[in-house]
């Protein structure tokens, strides 16, 4: 049996000359991994919430150039055809005036290209991070826990650089076994995670009802004026 200064000393000429490392004192493979496995599902999250946000940030400058667009002709057509939207039709104009000032103040506070923006450069750092640490892996030399404490470090601060992802852009980076019962409780809180995140994305297009509804009245009183 070796003496215990005899495994130490064969630990350090291991990792000076770049061999493989077996069974050091002071083995930090499973806190590696560990980080490995952490980041990597992180960068998966971010990269999901970057996605929703991107999408946000998109349907709503859609939805609001939309409801803008179709406002203005349809105060237009007013001016010219005063029942074009029945007698109330300067009242409704002067109300989806309104209406679409506050959107685009509701829109505007919630910043979806901005927090996207961010959100990209958070998932890419963190992206970088975790191939860092998956190189980690099979590196041997003697500053190898300076180096995983270091990345660590810029994980961390990766972290509360941005803000965070929801359990929905969490959810979607799992995979459950279908057959469990675990799973199957799993599925049905996803799915009513998932129908609330369906309603979020879908309301902006949903809104596009009220551009067409405006554009109807004045497509048949232009096409009838022909």
């Amino acid at each position: 049996m070796l003496a215990p200064h005899r495994i130490a000393g064969d630990f350090v000429e291991r990792s000076m000359q770049g061999r493989p490392v077996t069974g050091p004192p002071d083995d930090i493979s499973p806190a590696i991994e560990r980080l490995e496995r952490r980041s990597y599902i992180t960068y998966l999250s971010r990269l999901n919430a970057y996605r929703r946000l991107a999408h946000a940030n998109m349907a709503w400058n859609v939805a609001l150039v939309a409801l803008s667009t179709s406002t203005v002709i349809a105060s237009v057509g007013t001016l010219v055809e005063k029942e074009m939207y029945g007698k109330g039709g300067d009242a409704l104009m002067v109300a989806l005036a309104v209406f679409s000032l506050s959107i685009s103040l509701v829109v505007s506070g919630v910043g979806y290209g901005t927090r996207a923006k961010a959100m990209e450069e958070n998932y890419k750092r963190i992206q970088q991070i975790s191939v860092s640490v998956e190189n980690l892996k099979e590196y041997a030399g003697p500053d190898r826990r300076e180096k995983y404490q270091k990345l660590q470090d810029e994980y961390d601060v990766a972290m509360t650089s941005s803000e965070n992802h929801t359990a929905h852009d969490y959810r979607r980076t799992q995979s459950i076994p279908p057959h469990s019962g675990f799973g199957f409780w799993r599925h049905v809180r996803g799915f009513f995670g998932w129908l609330g995140h369906f309603a979020a994305v879908t309301f902006p297009y949903m809104s596009l009802i009220v551009p067409v509804a405006l554009l109807v009245p004045f497509g048949v009183w232009f096409v009838n004026g022909l």
